[in-house]
């Protein structure tokens, strides 16, 4: 009786345990500025980050169409607001100028990561930290881009750009 009162016991314990929704942190993103907590999101919405960096590194650009919100907007570092054939358009000419004048353009994913406000609505933000690397004839430097995926039922609906120059 005592051995299955500790059992019982334990179960109970260990169930409890794993049901426990852990949250940290906080934010002001709610419309009305009210403070949120984050939660660990999932690893779908990093596979959905995963599939535009191989797009991109394919320079697969109709591919970019199967993952992105038809309303997406991307907000680069110095505040320039696109949409995804603004964005897409943008990479083509960068591509076109990068190669007549001989140079290139690297970036290799270092990390991601995804919180979500709410588990019970949807939505969930994703951080991918890049160390992106630019080489001239002449010379070679670096940066890091820290971009932040907003991903909504599959689909990534904004992209926040910022850039942090490497000292050589």
């Amino acid at each position: 009786m005592k051995y299955s009162f500790l059992l019982g016991l334990f179960i109970i314990t260990l169930y409890g345990c794993n049901n426990i929704e852990r949250s940290v942190g906080f934010t002001t993103w709610s419309d009305d500025g009210t403070e949120l907590k984050f939660f660990l999101g999932t690893e779908a919405t990093i596979s959905t980050v995963k599939k535009f960096d191989q797009f991109l590194q394919e320079k697969n650009y109709e591919g970019l169409n199967q993952i992105f919100s038809d309303t997406a907007r991307f907000i680069y570092y110095n505040g320039v607001e696109n949409s995804l054939k603004q964005f897409i358009d943008l990479n083509i000419q960068r591509d076109s100028t990068l190669a007549a004048n001989n140079e290139s353009l690297k970036w290799e994913p270092q990390s991601a990561f995804s919180v979500d406000l709410d588990p019970t609505t949807g939505g969930e933000h994703v951080n991918m930290m890049y160390l992106a690397t630019y080489t001239t004839p002449e010379e070679k430097s670096q940066f890091y881009a820290n971009l932040w995926f907003y991903i909504l039922e599959g689909k990534i609906v904004r992209v926040n750009q910022y850039n942090q120059s490497i000292q050589q």
